[in-house]
C-alpha cells in the first residue's frame, strides 16, 4: 500500500524543498539517505539518521473527518481538552557541526507521514528552526564565526593533494 510521505529539506534556517511523495515511508527515508550520503563531507560533519516521535496536539472539538484521519495514529483525548497523537518522523543530518558542546545542523531532511497542511507547516517550521545557526553561545556572548571559517579553510587546504616538484638529475 502506498502512503503520502512529506519530505522537507532545510538549510541554514529555511526550507528549500517541501514535497509530498507516494510510497512506503521506509523506502522514501532510504532513498533520501542515499541522496544525502552523496552530499556528505565526512571530514566536516557527522552523518546521522534518527527516528523519533512528533506529538501533535489539537484543540477539541475536531471534525468527524479529522477523527477518522487521525485515529490511525493513536488519537487520544486529554483531560485538558486536546486531541493528541504521535507520528514517526525521520531526520537525516548530513551537514552539521559542534560548537561549545552544542550540536548544530546546517542541512537536513525531515521525513514524516503526510497528515494535513497544518501539520506540514508545523514540521516545516521545526526543520527550519533546527538548521538556524544560533548566533549566541550558552553564556550569552557572541560567537566569532570568522574563527570557524578560518579553521574550515585550513582543513580544506590540508585535504588538497600536495604538488611536488621533481628535479631532474644532470648527467
Amino acid at each position: 500500500m502506498s502512503d503520502k510521505v512529506l519530505v522537507i529539506r532545510a538549510e541554514d534556517g529555511r526550507v528549500v524543498q517541501s514535497v509530498i511523495e507516494e510510497g512506503k515511508i521506509e523506502d522514501v527515508v532510504k532513498n533520501y539517505a542515499r541522496r544525502a550520503l552523496n552530499e556528505w563531507e565526512p571530514i566536516y560533519s557527522d552523518f546521522v539518521v534518527l527516528r523519533d516521535k512528533y506529538e501533535v496536539r489539537l484543540k477539541l472539538p475536531i471534525s468527524p473527518e479529522q477523527f477518522e484521519k487521525f485515529s490511525k495514529y493513536g488519537l487520544e483525548r486529554t483531560p485538558d481538552g486536546y486531541a493528541v497523537f504521535s507520528i514517526t518522523i525521520y531526520t537525516i543530518s548530513f551537514d552539521n557541526f559542534w560548537i561549545e558542546g552544542s550540536y548544530q545542523d546546517r542541512k537536513m531532511y525531515l521525513i514524516a507521514p503526510y497528515v494535513d497542511e497544518n501539520i506540514k507547516k508545523e514540521l516545516e517550521e521545526a526543520a527550519a528552526g533546527s538548521t538556524l545557526i544560533q548566533q549566541t553561545t550558552m553564556g550569552g556572548g557572541e560567537v566569532d564565526f570568522s574563527e570557524l571559517e578560518e579553521e574550515l579553510e585550513e582543513l580544506e587546504e590540508e585535504e588538497k593533494p600536495k604538488k611536488t616538484k621533481r628535479r631532474r638529475r644532470r648527467k
